[in-house]
This record gives structure tokens, sequence and C-alpha cells, in this order.
């Protein structure tokens, strides 16, 4: 069950960087595709990821979660997928939430 629980939080991660390039895409052409989601990666890899350098922990984790997946949400929103936007934000956070009342 965990597994399913990680793998599906690494989908969500990987949807979001997907949702930052599309976004990027439309802002800079190839420099926002690429650039856009390499820094969302790069703050991810410093400070949400599980072997962090610089790992937040307790509130600020879980702001830095919820403020990615809200704005990758929002950016998904922007793009004109108004559903896909609330679906994946609910499934993002609710795994997220589910990890973290879980303790894994």
């Amino acid at each position: 069950m965990i597994l399913v629980i990680m793998a599906s939080r690494f989908i969500c991660e990987i949807v979001a960087l997907i949702i930052f390039g599309i976004w990027g895409f439309q802002q800079g052409k190839i420099i926002g595709a690429i650039g856009v989601p390499l820094v969302v990666a790069v703050i991810w890899a410093m400070l949400g990821s599980p072997n962090a350098p610089y790992k937040l922990q307790g509130v600020y984790a879980s702001i830095l979660e919820v403020f990615l997946f809200a704005v990758a949400s929002y950016l998904l929103y922007s793009l004109g997928h108004t559903y896909l936007a609330l679906l994946y934000f609910i499934i993002a956070i609710g795994i997220s939430l589910l990890i973290h009342f879980m303790n894994i």
C-alpha cells in the first residue's frame, strides 16, 4: 500500500513539472519550457525531497508542498483546463495529506 501511495505522489510531482513546462513554453518557448520546470525541480530537490540537503520540516514542508501543487493547479487552470486543475489539486493534496497522516 505504501508503494502505491508513494508512486502516486511521484506521478503528481512529475505531472506538476509537465504543467510547469507547458506553461513555460507558452510564455517563453524553449527557454521557458526548460527553465521553469528546472527551477521548480531545483527548489524541490533542495528543500522538499526526502534526501534534500536543506529539507524543510513540519509545517514549512507542508506549506512548500501545498504551494507547489497549488501553483501547478493554477497554471493548469490558466491554460484553460478548469476541471483537470481541480481534479489534480484534489488528488495531489489528498495524497500529501495521506502521507503526512500515515507518517510515511
